[in-house]
């Protein structure tokens, strides 16, 4: 029987190593009260593959991080870093902010994406186009204020860092859990409208 394991221990070893820079480099700008536990693996998911680098990740509660990769998709060792700064930048905005509705989701997803790409500048941002978020902000800009179920797909993501850049210009990225819901509708209009 033939059969083929992934990651391979050389694998494994290079993106433990990348998502170790990655923490690293966060922890130095922002610091979490608690810790954050990342449980690593390998992803066949097609989308994840060729949409995204290779690496995707997921942020729960308390800190629990799971990052994805894929050593066979291109660019996935550049991917590692912004994947990984984006769930810390959720962890960190989850010990401030409970999410119940929908623009904090949007908030916290802004506040996210702005702190990866200061981390990672030259990182892939394998949101949406800028015409895909607005159709989605278009849905979502009159029911901001219903309960939380906001899909964490790459059109959503497209929205929060619209809505990221525009808050960035206004107030300071730790300020960004201060906001309310007018300022994430204000921030979506200046973007999208």
């Amino acid at each position: 029987m033939a059969y083929d394991v992934r990651p391979t221990e050389a694998e494994l070893s290079e993106a433990r190593a990348l998502v170790t820079v990655a923490l690293d480099a966060c922890e130095r700008e922002l610091d979490l009260e608690d810790s954050v536990r990342v449980a690593l693996g390998w992803t066949d998911n097609p989308p994840v593959v060729a949409e995204q680098s290779g690496v995707a990740g997921t942020c729960y509660s308390g800190g629990q991080v799971e990052v994805g990769f894929n050593a066979d998709a291109e660019g996935w060792s550049d991917a590692v870093g912004p994947v990984v700064a984006l769930q810390y930048g959720r962890a960190w905005f989850d010990e401030r902010v409970t999410v119940a509705f929908r623009w904090q989701r949007l908030l916290r997803e802004a506040f996210a994406d702005r702190f990866a790409a200061a981390r990672f500048p030259d990182g892939p941002r394998p949101w949406r186009t800028t015409e895909e978020a607005a159709e989605r902000w278009t849905a979502l800009s009159d029911d901001l204020s219903e309960r939380d179920d906001l899909a964490g797909d790459r059109a959503t993501m497209g929205v929060a860092a619209a809505v990221g850049r525009e808050l960035a210009a206004e107030c300071d990225l730790a300020a960004f859990v201060d906001r309310d819901r007018s300022a994430v509708a204000a921030a979506g209009e200046a973007a999208f409208d």
